[in-house]
């Protein structure tokens, strides 16, 4: 069965990861583009889709299996609201929503219209990061953590860009957050300097939180531990994993002769073919909209802990996923 697909937004990040992957399929057709330029023919013409328009209205007007928000923050909820109301199927960009209690609200729909609705958390498909999953079993790591560090800030860093790590920590160590601690760095509460963030769970794990901008340069990391064993990623393809005193390395990279892409080694492509997979099987996607809202509810309490914002500053909108 080919699938109609939507898309809503075709920017940067798009034009790296989704698009290559959805080519890539041969059970995906790219029906229509949302794009507010003047004149998206270049974009229409790259890609090969079979129309543009400028509304998620009209695009889903064509008649649709499935959406792609690939949208800025801000833009999320109203676009995944409407394909899930329309019947569609609906593949969203991290975060969710600009809030946790839209989050909630969106995996609520989901359900209730018996849609597949799966957010972009994709480190969790990273092979670097399956690897050291699935090393400790579905016990998770009893230690876990977690860094993304770079040189400077942006709006809402935390909740932007670190929010991949805690879906990370999440994932890794299991089990329900019962109790957080947090501490951030810096004068601006809109462009903190950093902040590093302790999480129990209730199983015992416990996962910490590094997220500097006042690095030397980008750098992105996990260390995990347990069951006699010690992991290291080193994102996006590399992992170090030490048991009994013998370390055994993997490095994606050389293993593809150079030619692995950060596509395939930030999990962007196997992302995708998860989606489409789930939409075709009706399974749960592992990072689903009720898994997002949760990695939302969590960063939430950090930034609470933290005395940060859990909202939005009504005076700017701003995202790094850039839009077309």
């Amino acid at each position: 069965m080919t699938l109609r697909i939507g898309v809503v937004g075709a920017g940067n990040i798009a034009a790296i990861a989704q698009l290559p992957s959805l080519l890539a399929r041969d059970d995906v057709e790219l029906s229509v583009l949302v794009s507010r330029q003047k004149d998206p023919s270049a974009i229409v013409r790259r890609w090969g889709f079979g129309r543009a328009v400028s509304s998620v209205q009209e695009a889903l007007d064509c008649g649709l299996d499935a959406l792609f928000v690939l949208t800025p923050r801000s833009e999320h909820f109203t676009a995944v609201e409407a394909g899930l109301r329309a019947g569609v199927d609906v593949f969203c960009e991290k975060p969710l929503a600009t809030s946790a209690a839209d989050a909630v609200r969106l995996a609520d729909l989901a359900d209730e219209t018996s849609r597949v609705l799966m957010v972009g958390f994709n480190r969790r498909f990273a092979p670097a990061y399956v690897e050291g999953k699935a090393a400790f079993g579905p016990g998770g790591s009893a230690f876990c953590i977690a860094q993304k560090n770079r040189d400077g800030s942006e709006y809402r860093a935390t909740f932007e860009n670190s929010i991949h790590m805690v879906d990370l920590i999440r994932w890794y160590c299991g089990g329900r957050p019962v109790d957080v601690s947090a501490h951030a760095v810096g004068d601006d509460q809109w462009h903190e300097d950093g902040l590093t963030a302790t999480v129990r769970f209730d199983n015992g794990n416990t996962g910490v939180l590094v997220a500097a901008r006042m690095a030397g340069g980008w750098e992105e990391m996990l260390d995990a531990y347990g069951n006699s064993m010690s992991v290291h990623v080193a994102a996006p393809d590399r992992i170090d994993v030490m048991q009994s005193g013998t370390m055994t390395s993997r490095e994606m990279r050389s293993e593809a002769f150079g030619w692995a892409t950060a596509t395939e080694t930030f999990g962007f492509r196997a992302a995708v073919d998860h989606f489409i997979d789930r939409v075709h099987d009706r399974a749960a996607p592992l990072t689903s909209g009720r898994e997002a809202a949760e990695t939302q509810l969590l960063i939430d309490r950090i930034l609470q802990a933290a005395g940060l914002p859990t909202t939005e500053d009504p005076g700017r909108k701003w995202s790094s996923h850039a839009r077309s």
